[in-house]
């Protein structure tokens, strides 16, 4: 069973605020226009606030509302139009839904394409999105392609350095360790977080990401103590700054409960994946794969306790 991450870095639900939705168009002084551009906002303003509290089958649903609007009002080659199918796919990856987030993010990164020209920031978010949903259905070598393309061009347009360069190279690095080319992985993880911490900081979401990714790769190479030392620095960190609830203490738990059935530490692997379990549940839903994941690893060591 491979660690869980929240580690990839795609557009997730991050909605155009009301001012992107242009409104200046003659057509809406009329009233139905301007009530359809209400609407939407309001559609908006629900879709956020689903999607802050993991709320994500309703999220999805006024998504496709908004989606909708968009087409209708601005086009479907329009910017808010393609950020809404966008954000649409982020929802359905996080529901565990890649086929179909896969297929959204083809649409929008052909549209992208050919409106905004390869390299246009838009367009490399699409192919990041879309290498995200390939390595989640295990399409590894396609997502390692799309991930070095998009590497290619941020580093030489941003630099090395660049904060969007650095997600890049982590989501590869992802990639790698899933394809077994752990070594590679590692090196990249541990150049990512040395960089991160340094520009945003030891404590900052993404730092504590490539801090767990780095557990991760040392988890595959079977070096249980080094991985477990790093998990639990994660896990303390995530429940400071982010709070016990929040989704990914829950990625933490699952992780480092893995970390512990490896060890055969298995009384103290279960409290963990117990807990991730029931974050999953009450975040994802029972029907979430992470929910399904974290429950047949609750039931396989709890069988290992009772041996």
């Amino acid at each position: 069973m491979h660690e869980i991450r929240l580690s990839l870095v795609m557009s997730a639900v991050c909605l155009l605020p009301w001012a992107g939705l242009r409104a200046e168009s003659p057509k809406a002084e009329m009233a139905s226009e301007k009530g359809r551009l209400i609407a939407l906002h309001r559609h908006y303003q629900s879709a956020a606030a689903m999607s802050a509290q993991g709320r994500l089958v309703e999220a999805e649903a006024e998504l496709r509302v908004i989606v909708s609007t968009c087409r209708e009002v601005f086009g479907k080659e329009h910017p808010d139009t393609l950020t809404s199918r966008s954000d649409l796919a982020a929802t359905l990856a996080g529901e565990g839904k890649y086929a179909e987030a896969e297929k959204e993010n083809r649409a929008v990164l052909a549209i992208r394409q050919r409106v905004l020209g390869k390299e246009h920031p838009d367009t490399l978010l699409s192919r990041n999105n879309l290498a995200m949903t390939l390595q989640e259905q295990g399409k590894n070598a396609e997502a390692v392609r799309e991930y070095r393309a998009v590497l290619e061009v941020r580093q030489r347009v941003l630099g090395e350095e660049h904060l969007d360069t650095l997600d890049s190279r982590n989501n590869l690095a992802t990639a790698l360790n899933d394809m077994g080319r752990h070594a590679e992985a590692e090196k990249e993880h541990r150049a990512v977080l040395e960089l991160r911490e340094r520009q945003l900081g030891v404590k900052h979401p993404k730092t504590l990401a490539s801090r767990n990714n780095l557990a991760a790769v040392l988890q595959e190479q079977e070096r249980h103590v080094e991985a477990e030392q790093e998990h639990r620095k994660v896990l303390a960190l995530r429940e400071k700054v982010l709070g016990a609830k929040h989704a990914d203490v829950f990625m933490s738990c699952f992780n480092l409960a893995l970390c512990l059935e490896a060890q055969a530490r298995h009384k103290e692997a279960l409290v963990f994946m117990a807990r991730a379990q029931e974050g999953f549940k009450k975040g994802l839903g029972e029907g979430h794969p992470y929910t399904q994941a974290a429950e047949d690893c609750r039931k396989r060591i709890a069988a290992e306790i009772k041996k």
